[in-house]
This record gives C-alpha cells, structure tokens and sequence, in this order.
C-alpha cells in the first residue's frame, strides 16, 4: 500500500487499541470498588484516609444504629474511583486518558491540525521568479519555472504530488474564476521558517480554450494576471502524513513584447499562384519578462495596414495612434509573416522572418512608402497555426523604418536632356529641319516680322514635337535588394521644394558677323532679314510646378549599349534586311527598367548596384502660370518647343536663383506610382521621394538652337535666355 494508507492504517490500529485499553481499565476499576472489603482492608482504608483504630463498643453501642460516618477528603461518589486503593485509581485515571485520547486524538489529527496546516498554508507566499512555457499542441503545453515558497510554519515538509485545477482570474460572469486546465504537480520538499525554491516541471492540459485566450491576451499586454490553483494533496511533517487543502493564488509574470522593427528586408522571389512577393527580413523585439516561449516552431501572423493612417506627413505618435491596434475598417491585410524556431528570452531577441505579401494596393503603398524612406506601423495578428487557446492571443504595433537606399537617389539636367532631346521611333537626337526651312516671302519678313510664325518644316523634316521628341532628365536610382527585379509604368508629378515667380525674355539674334549671310532657297534672304524677330516676353507667376515625369516605349533612345536585364540582350540585327535595325527597333520598343541586383563584398556588406534612365517631362495638366498666354515659347512653333515659356524656363530660373548663392543642386520631390516586376508578379507602387537635381552650366544658357542638333542654323543664330534675362519678382525678390 502507498505511504499514506499505512499511515492511516497505522492511526486507526492506535485508536482501537486506546479504546480496548481503556474500556478494560473502567471495568477493571469498576468491578474492585464494588467488592465486599475484609477486615484487613478497611484497616487499610482507614490509615489510608487518617482514621483512628476501631474501638470497641458496647455490643448494644455497636448493634445501635449510627449516623454516616463523614470521613474527610471522600465527600461525593466519585470516591468509588479515586478514594479507592492505588490500583483502582491508576485504573481509573488511565481510563479517563484513555477516553479523552480515543475522543480528542480524532479531532485534533483531523480537524485542528488540518485547519493549521491550511491556516499556515494560506499564509504561504508564492512568487514565481521564472517560468517556461513551450511545446504547444492543440490541448497542452509544457511549464516549468522556478518557484519560491516562504513558508510561514516553523516545520520543514514534503508534500505528495496532486492533481491541481487552474481557474482564470475573476470575471463579471464568474467572480471566482473559471477552471481553464488541470496540472499534475510533482513532489516537493519545503523547509521550515523561511522561502525555499523548487523547480518543478510539468504539463499543463487547456480545458477551456476561450478563457485561457482571454488570459494570454492579458499577459502579452503587459498585465499581471493572477492565477488560481486548488486541490488536495497529502503534506508530511516529521514523518506524520496530515492532509491538505490548497486553494492559493499566485501571479504569473507579464509577457509584455516591446519595440517591435523589421530590418534587413531582402527580395526573395515573386509567386505568381498566390500573386505574392516573399520577402526575407529579420524582426527584432525586446521583453523584460523572466517568462520565456520556446519550442513553438514556426509561428505564423496576420498583417494589417492602414494607408491613410501611415500619411508620410504625420507624426510618429499620431502614426501609431491611426495605423496601430486595435484592428479598425481602415486596416487591410497585406500579407502573413513566418516566424521560425519562434523564441523568447528576456532581453532582445531576433528573428529570421519570411514575409508573403499579397500584391494588393495596401502593400503597394507600404513598400513604395519603404523605398521612400518613410517610417511605418504595421499591425500583427497572431499566432494563427499553434492551438485554439494560443491563437490570436497577440495584436501588437510593428514598426518598419524606412529603407536606407530610396528607389531613386538623384536627378541631373543638362543641355542635351533638356534641351536637344532623343527622338523616341530613331535613337538619334532630335532636329527639326533636315533641309531648309520653307519660308514666307522676303518681303513679309522684312515688312511684318511677326509673320515669321508661318515657317513652316520642310516636307522631309523631323517632327521636334511633343510626341516624337523626348525632352526632360535622367534619372538615377539604387537597388536596396540582392536580386534583380525591374520596372514600368513610372509617372512621377515632380515639385520644387522653392516657389519661383518672374519675369523674363526670350531673344532670337543673329550671332556677330553672321548677319549678311545669305539664307539658302531665299533668292537673297539674309540670316539677318530672316531673324530680325522681336524678342518675346513672358511672365510666369508664383509656382513650384516642374512638370510630369513618365516612362514609355523609346525612353532608351539615347542609351545605345543599354541592356534589358543580367544575361539579356536584344536580338541582333538581320543582316538580310537592309531597312531594319532589328536590335534598335527592340530598344526602342522596350518601356522596362531592369533593376539589376546588389552586390555583396568579400566582408558581407551588401553594395547597391546603380541605374539610370531618361524620362521626359510634361507640363501637369492644369498647372501652367503663364501669364502672356503666347503659347509654344520658340517662334510659337510646337516643333521647336511644344511648351509655354513658363514651364521652359522653370529650371533654368531654379538653376539660376541656386547659383546665386553657389548651389550646385536643386531640391524637388517626386511622388507617383510604378510597376514592380518580380518573377512575374505585378505590384503598383506607390512613391514620393525627395531628391537632389544637378544641373550643369549649358542649362544656366538656354539654347533653343543648339548647333549640335540643327547644323549650320544654330552656327548663325542664338535663340533662348539666360540668367540675365530672367527677373526674379515677388516671393523670388526675397
């Protein structure tokens, strides 16, 4: 039998050998007072109780009758028991042991020393210094921790292993809790009068998986969350088994999960089954909690964004205010993360993480506003895959600063971007007349100068237009990522961080000693009858407007080694065709960016890889500030320059304000949106980056007729403006 039924066993054997013992001892006493005594014993009795000797008396004296004789000490019938011989008292003294040892022995044993050890029990702290939780399945879990017990009774004591209920902290609907689990408790050992530790271990069986949530929720919001354990259990105190009720509260530590980022982002691949992007990245948290997770495997959690909510423009406490927890209507899933060998110690920890985002417009806008450098709050949902009552347990704020390397890192301007341009259908810089230009009568020219807005191109000419003239910057940006991805569909509105307003002229001269050349076709026109134009004045008012930036079939005209990706290359020209430039007409054709991928040193330290492409620039619908309303600025000839002089001359303005004060760069910020490629899945991304533009000094000179792209024509005549044509008025005076 086990140790406590022989104890039991043992008692009960005591408590029936008492009661024999001291029925005897009462009967024994019992049957010698009620005996006649002889002679000898009254004699006995008599000294016994200071008595004389017996006299004798008359017979007639003796055979009278007497009053009671009242011997002293013996006045009431209890002298049948303790007025008798020594014998009959012992009898009589071990039967009254006897009868309250068989009478109280019971209460005492199971009645008071059971209500001290609970008494002594309640008093008994618990703190529990450390704990682990881990391996969890869909009913249980491992726990172990490390306990301290100060215990208020002056006896060390083992107490026997037992069955303990765990009830949730009180609730409106059940003030004393509700059982959420059982728990076998091992063994332990506790010594007397002051704090022991033990270390048990044991497994923990969830019965009610909602409250047990509701708990967790708590703990992992860094709340203290009592919890409460009963049962009975047998405890052992100098060899003597007492038994014992336990119904005692103790305070599991709060596992409050703080400064949640996401950092070393990496592309891994696109899917195109789950239209996902999979990013590698790392998350890091910190948690002052003795409470430690292991053993949970891979963990996965639901992401959440608000895109109004992460506004570039808001502050990091009102970001987290509107894009935080809890969970509103404006939070979109945006993906799920994958956490694996999910651990967590005390102090910081991170985590390998692989992130499926869903290629939607909320992760369009959080990884364009990443690329951007902008900071943003995500929030996390989990677990989602470990049990019933771990699920969903957490909906915390994760913080993802912005990427170190932006999409675009810089923006230059020169002469040849801005002002010759490329034509987009044949690679070659752009020219309006290929031959002479058809002109008016002479005599038109020299009696109404403004006539000279009927030059007309040649029939063989090259369209300088809009459309068949590119005109704007090249652009320059970084690949934060260690594998090639590419890019389309960019449309970027672009804004001077400065507002500019002035006034200006555009002059048309003949350049000295060119005058009295004569122009040919004209039958004696002259370059300076032809050119004799009144110069044009603009005024353009208050703006920060420098135009809208595209990509589009062409843009790689002027990149004749351009390469459309690592490993690729446009087909070769057929040399059987002698009108076709096979290899040209796909450059030409192509509207994709590749991105090539970073490069890695020797060390680790991951290199970005630059790009470059020209984009061209078009007036933003609704924006121009020209206030002379004379149209195309050049003569009024859209196939010199289809724009007004405002949006002409706004960065050479800009330039020329920058120059003044030694500037070699001009800040704009770009925002719009492109189309990320990877592996063939799509994502429109949304950015607005902030940017340096360089200029070089041919734009501080605008030549509308550079000689380079119109030949002998741009030898002979200057048209265009500089700085000292342009006037700085109003917010530009300052």
């Amino acid at each position: 039998p086990p140790k406590g039924a022989k104890a039991l066993l043992a008692s009960a054997t005591a408590a029936l050998l008492l009661l024999i013992s001291s029925l005897t001892a009462l009967v024994a006493a019992m049957s010698e007072r009620t005996s006649i005594p002889d002679a000898k014993t009254l004699q006995r009795l008599r000294s016994d109780y200071g008595q004389a000797q017996s006299r004798e008396a008359p017979v007639s004296v003796a055979m009278a009758q007497q009053e009671p004789h009242k011997e002293p000490g013996c006045v009431k019938k209890t002298h049948r028991y303790f007025c008798g011989s020594v014998k009959a008292t012992s009898y009589t003294m071990l039967a009254m042991i006897s009868f309250a040892a068989l009478f109280w022995v019971p209460i005492i044993w199971y009645v008071i020393v059971p209500a001290i050890l609970n008494m002594l029990a309640g008093a008994t702290s618990v703190n529990i210094k450390s704990a682990t939780m881990a391996d969890p399945t869909a009913t249980n879990m491992k726990v172990s921790a490390v306990v301290e017990i100060n215990n208020a009774g002056p006896f060390g004591c083992d107490i026997d292993a037992f069955n303990a209920t765990i009830h949730s902290p009180p609730e409106d609907s059940a003030p004393n809790g509700r059982p959420i689990g059982w728990m076998v408790v091992p063994p332990f050992t506790l010594k007397g009068n002051g704090p022991g530790v033990i270390n048990p271990s044991t497994v923990m069986h969830v019965t009610d998986a909602a409250a047990f949530n509701r708990m967790a929720k708590r703990m992992l919001n860094g709340d203290a969350v009592p919890w409460r354990m009963t049962g009975e259990s047998t405890v052992w105190s100098m060899g003597i088994p007492f038994p014992l009720s336990i119904d005692k509260e103790t305070t599991f530590p709060p596992i409050q999960l703080t400064n949640y980022a996401t950092s070393n982002l990496e592309m891994s691949h696109g899917n195109t089954t789950t239209n996902q992007l999979v990013i590698d990245a790392d998350v890091s948290f910190y948690s002052a909690s003795p409470m430690r997770l292991e053993g949970f495997g891979l963990l996965k959690a639901e992401l959440y964004y608000d895109v109004s909510g992460n506004n570039p423009d808001l502050s990091p406490a009102e970001r987290l205010k509107l894009a935080g927890p809890p969970l509103r209507a404006g939070h979109v899933k945006m993906g799920e993360c994958h956490m694996y060998d999910y651990t967590v110690v005390q102090g910081m920890n991170t985590i390998k993480t692989r992130i499926y985002l869903d290629a939607n417009y909320a992760t369009g806008q959080s990884l364009g506003r990443w690329a951007s450098e902008f900071d943003q709050t995500i929030v996390s949902v989990g677990p989602t895959n470990i049990s019933p009552f771990i699920d969903g347990i957490w909906e915390g704020a994760n913080d993802m600063p912005g990427s170190s390397i932006t999409l675009y890192t810089a923006t230059f301007v020169t002469a040849d971007t801005l002002v010759k341009g490329y034509n987009p259908k044949t690679g070659e810089p752009c020219k309006v007349w290929v031959r002479a230009p058809r002109l008016p009568p002479p005599a038109c020219l020299r009696a109404r100068p403004g006539c000279v807005r009927s030059i007309q191109p040649h029939r063989r000419s090259q369209d300088g237009g809009i459309d068949s003239c590119d005109r704007g910057s090249t652009v320059m940006g970084m690949n934060p990522f260690k594998r090639e991805w590419f890019i389309k569909d960019i449309e970027y509105e672009t804004y001077l961080e400065q507002e500019y307003e002035y006034s200006g002229t555009f002059l048309t001269k003949v350049i000295p000693g060119q005058e009295n050349v004569e122009v040919p076709f004209t039958g004696g026109t002259t370059v300076g009858d032809l050119f004799n134009i009144p110069a044009v004045s603009f005024s353009c008012g208050r703006s920060n407007v420098l135009g809208r930036t595209f990509s589009k079939p062409g843009m790689w005209a002027g990149y004749p080694n351009h390469s459309p990706g690592v490993g690729l290359s446009y087909p070769p020209d057929d040399p059987n065709t002698t009108d076709v430039d096979e290899n040209l007409q796909a450059r030409l054709a192509d509207d994709v960016i590749p991105v090539p991928p970073a490069r890695v040193a020797a060390d680790g330290t991951k290199i970005p890889t630059s790009y470059s492409l020209t984009m061209p620039v078009h007036p933003i619908p609704g924006t121009s500030v020209d206030r002379s309303g004379d149209g195309p600025c050049i003569w009024g000839l859209k196939n010199l320059n289809p724009f007004d002089c405002c949006m002409t001359t706004i960065f050479t303005a800009a330039a020329c304000k920058a120059a003044e004060s030694g500037k070699k760069q001009i800040t704009v910020r770009s925002s719009g949106s492109a189309v990320m490629i990877v592996d063939g899945v799509e994502l429109n991304i949304s950015t607005s980056i902030r940017m340096p533009v360089t200029y070089t000094k041919d734009v501080l000179q605008f030549d509308a007729i550079p000689p380079a792209s119109y030949g002998v024509l741009g030898h002979v005549v200057d048209a265009g403006f500089g700085c000292d044509d342009l006037r700085f008025t109003g917010v530009s005076a300052r």
